[in-house]
């Protein structure tokens, strides 16, 4: 399993042999944004890499705006016959993933706004033809494993008939329909999908799909997910609230199905009623679902979750989300009980009392839990539970991802003798004393929002000090006035040669001040492996007067020398926010994965983007006998899907060959050697 976990999101993966990976737990729509997972976009560059069957082409995103007037790229659909040129997607052996949006009029910002309709005529929309000639391409293909459709509605025999087509698509493992209108007879057509014997779809992600009763019964007519020939194992009904006790019982016919080979689900934010949740526990407790996702069902009252937990604790249930639920005391016994757990996520339920936490910690490691992650985030948990769970985190040798975030929320559950049951910086003081020689070793910490005072963050820092595995921190808007000095002892964290730090997060934090990103840009200089650094909305300020543009420009681009330039961080490609626009050239540099190839574009932008012939000393200096390997590198054309600006080694090459002629021109080389002879 892989796991992400940010500020009030969950985001757990699961990953299968068929080298897919899914998204499970999806608590907040909008994940971070990752500009290297951004897709090409379907224009006249793309379509010609299209047709040469270009290796790069992985992620193609096609946008079924046809507006001729507009000036956007993404207008393209329109321009390309693809009767006569679609085998360029057909015939492609490259193309792994597929997305098709529609941006236009009939899509807005909100959920309940309409969909275009596949197959809708009208100005500025694609017409049937074609729409039969794409999507006749894409059932052609051989390569596509992923089909996603973003703002389209399939209600109609005309757009069902298209998806009908993918049933004998030799590769499609996964479908993902976000905030897309799937009508009774678009879900009927994903029903013949999965019914068919020659399907090999595994993934389904009907989320934001506005799916009702008659939906899901035709999805699941004739137990269709539980057929024998079914290969299904993935399936994603998140919000989707117009599915009551009549849809709930029909999806349950199938889970319980001995031919089900269902072991992800996800029915989050989806108003399940307490009814339908304890028709679908009854039919998880003898299914083969390991995976589980119910967060965000305010709908189902809290005196119904020991009835369904322990409906599920009769399940293999290993990952298991109830993030923003209704659980309280009276369910944790039951919880904990549920020995199969290997994730678990519970983070803001807010009718959890202190001592409830306090006992569900101490059961958790009595019973030898096994969890390999833990969210506990935005919850009410009193200094008093801090020792259960000090104890709990020291004696799971197994736990890799902790969080902690945002402790400073106040539960529901408040009277006269619990004055406050956040954790105060006495009590994280506390906590964190006690993990001093807990030999914890985890891969992510989520442990922003709270109130951490200087002496509780020294500790904290020498705790992640001692961690071999860590990659992802999360130290953002701490609510006490972390010292400046404080600070910048986290630097000493990623000069140590044990560091593994990919991701941090310390935006919102006070008295991160110039001083403190001086100290971290000079730490980083040697650090390889830092790709993000968010300093987001800190109190450093960037100004010409200070040397904060500048030593993250020596950071990033050591101009003192071509070895410098060499040497300097090619990893990071986040930092601080608002830098001069050089540094933020480096930075979009440093995203490309051929490390020597950025060391060797920041040298000819720095050293020889003149034209200058200064420089060239550096190569005559050399052994004649690495002259040929230097020239192989100056002719060197860019990496496939290369980042950001780039400087041809052209020009070098044509200064050096005019000072060393000799090794270009076999002939002036003879000469010069028959005179040497002569003489």
């Amino acid at each position: 399993m892989i796991s992400t976990n940010h500020q009030d999101k969950t985001v757990d993966i699961i990953e299968d042999d068929d080298d897919e990976s899914v998204a499970i737990y999806e608590d907040n729509t909008d994940d971070e944004y990752d500009p290297e997972e951004d897709p090409f976009i379907l224009d006249s560059d793309t379509f010609e890499r299209l047709k040469r069957n270009d290796p790069s082409m992985i992620d193609l995103r096609v946008d079924l705006d046809c507006d001729d007037d507009a000036k956007y790229v993404t207008y393209f659909f329109n321009k390309i016959d693809w009767k006569a040129d679609g085998d360029c997607i057909a015939n492609n052996t490259h193309l792994k993933r597929m997305r098709i949006h529609y941006n236009g009029k009939y899509l807005g910002g909100s959920n309940d706004l309409p969909r275009y309709v596949l197959g809708e005529e009208g100005d500025d929309l694609p017409t049937r033809q074609q729409l039969q000639d794409f999507f006749s391409c894409i059932h052609q293909n051989s390569s596509i494993k992923s089909i996603m459709m973003h703002g389209i509605g399939i209600n109609d025999e005309f757009g069902a008939a298209l998806i009908e087509g993918l049933s004998v698509h030799p590769s499609l493992m996964r479908i993902n329909l976000q905030f897309d209108e799937l009508g009774s007879l678009g879900c009927q057509a994903f029903g013949k999908v999965l019914k068919h014997p020659k399907s090999k779809l595994k993934d389904l992600n009907l989320s934001h799909c506005k799916l009702n009763n008659e939906g899901i019964q035709k999805l699941c007519h004739e137990q269709l997910l539980g057929n024998s020939t079914s290969t299904l194992k993935r399936l994603n009904l998140k919000c989707n609230k117009e599915i009551d006790t009549v849809g709930w019982q029909a999806l349950s016919n199938v889970i319980q199905h001995p031919n089900s080979k269902l072991t992800t689900l996800a029915i989050s934010d989806s108003n399940l009623i307490d009814t339908g949740a304890k028709l679908l526990g009854s039919a998880l407790s003898g299914s083969s679902v390991k995976a589980l996702n119910l967060s965000y069902n305010f709908s189902i009252f809290s005196d119904v979750w020991p009835t369904v937990l322990n409906q599920l604790s009769q399940a293999p249930i290993e990952y298991l989300s109830l993030n923003n639920n209704n659980v309280n005391d009276a369910s944790l016994e039951t919880l904990a009980s549920i020995g199969t757990l290997k994730s678990l996520g519970i983070g803001r339920n807010n009718w959890i009392t202190p001592s409830g936490w306090q006992s569900f910690f101490s059961s958790l490691q009595s019973r030898g839990t096994k969890l390999v992650r833990l969210d506990i985030g935005s919850n009410g948990i009193s200094d008093e539970s801090t020792v259960a769970l000090g104890s709990l985190i020291s004696n799971t040798p197994t736990l890799k991802i902790l969080n902690m975030s945002n402790m400073r929320r106040q539960s529901h559950v408040i009277n006269s003798r619990i004055p406050s049951n956040r954790i105060t910086p006495q009590g994280w003081l506390a906590l964190l004393t006690s993990l001093q020689d807990s030999n914890l070793d985890l891969e992510e910490l989520y442990i922003g929002s709270n109130s951490i005072d200087n002496e509780g963050m020294q500790l904290l820092i020498r705790m992640i000090s001692s961690m071999t595995s860590l990659k992802r921190l999360n130290l953002s808007q701490n609510g006490e006035p972390v010292d400046s000095v404080v600070w910048q002892s986290l630097s000493e964290v990623f000069q140590s040669p044990n560091c593994t730090l990919e991701h941090i997060d310390m935006c919102y934090n006070i008295n991160v001040d110039n001083d403190v990103v001086v100290a971290y840009a000079n730490a980083l200089t040697h650090n390889n492996t830092l790709k993000w650094f968010d300093l987001s909305e800190c109190n450093f300020i960037q100004a010409s007067e200070n040397n904060v543009p500048e030593v993250v420009s020596t950071l990033l681009c050591n101009k003192s020398s071509i070895m410098d330039t060499y040497n300097s961080n090619h990893t990071l490609h986040r930092f601080c926010e608002n830098l001069p626009d050089e540094q933020e050239s480096y930075l979009e540099l440093n995203r490309n994965e051929d490390k020597v190839e950025v060391a060797r574009q920041k040298i000819l932008q720095i050293h020889f983007s003149d034209d200058a012939t200064t420089n060239i000393q550096e190569f005559l200096d050399m052994d004649l006998k690495l002259i040929p390997t230097v020239i192989e590198r100056l002719g060197k054309p860019l990496p496939i899907g290369w980042r950001g600006t780039n400087v041809s080694g052209l020009s070098t090459m044509y200064n050096l060959m005019r000072r060393l002629p000799d090794l270009f021109d076999s002939g002036a080389a003879q000469k010069k050697s028959m005179k040497r002879k002569r003489s």
